[in-house]
């Protein structure tokens, strides 16, 4: 059985990626589908409403091609219980590929939620799962962009040992 990694964001593009590996590889293969939160949650310090308020976040729904509205902005304090029902950063990337699954239609996908750099996280994903293919969403970015920041994808391809599937 073939095992795919599909690295997703919070993005439409993920959705794609997501559907063309579906379509490609079919519902017998073995789906993983990573997020990575690469950064840590921000602390506000003395914002007048405080950790633990959830910020509503306004972006467009899955569908317009702008983006996914899934995950409200939350600020977790330092000192917040980790079993409060505030997500940490590794419990929303997991809903963020849990909920990428479900719009592409992968019913028996294993959602993974990581947080660091998502390169790194996407290429020990690959190890770690075995997997036989990773797929990812390509972004279109400008060229100045392009030239200081390197893109995700493009990291993934270059470090992978493993085939990557560029999906657009």
């Amino acid at each position: 059985m073939t095992h795919v990694l599909i690295a997703v964001d919070d993005t439409e593009s993920s959705v794609t990626a997501a559907e063309t590996a579906r379509r490609l590889f079919g519902d017998a293969a073995d789906y993983t589908v990573i997020s990575v939160s690469e950064s840590d949650p921000v602390y506000w310090g003395d914002d007048p409403l405080g950790s633990g308020v959830v910020y509503p976040l306004a972006v467009p729904p899955v569908g317009t091609g702008m983006g996914m509205a899934t995950m409200p902005l939350t600020v977790r304090a330092p000192d917040r219980p980790a079993d409060s029902d505030i997500p940490t950063p590794v419990e929303a990337a997991e809903q963020t590929a849990r909920e990428v699954a479900v719009h592409a239609g992968i019913r028996e996908a294993r959602p993974i939620g990581d947080s660091g750099d998502a390169a790194k996280a996407i290429l020990e994903a690959a190890e770690n799962y075995h997997a036989d293919v990773i797929v990812v969403g390509s972004h279109d970015r400008s060229w100045l962009d392009r030239l200081f920041n390197s893109s995700v994808a493009d990291e993934v391809v270059k470090k992978a040992e493993t085939p990557v599937l560029v999906a657009r």
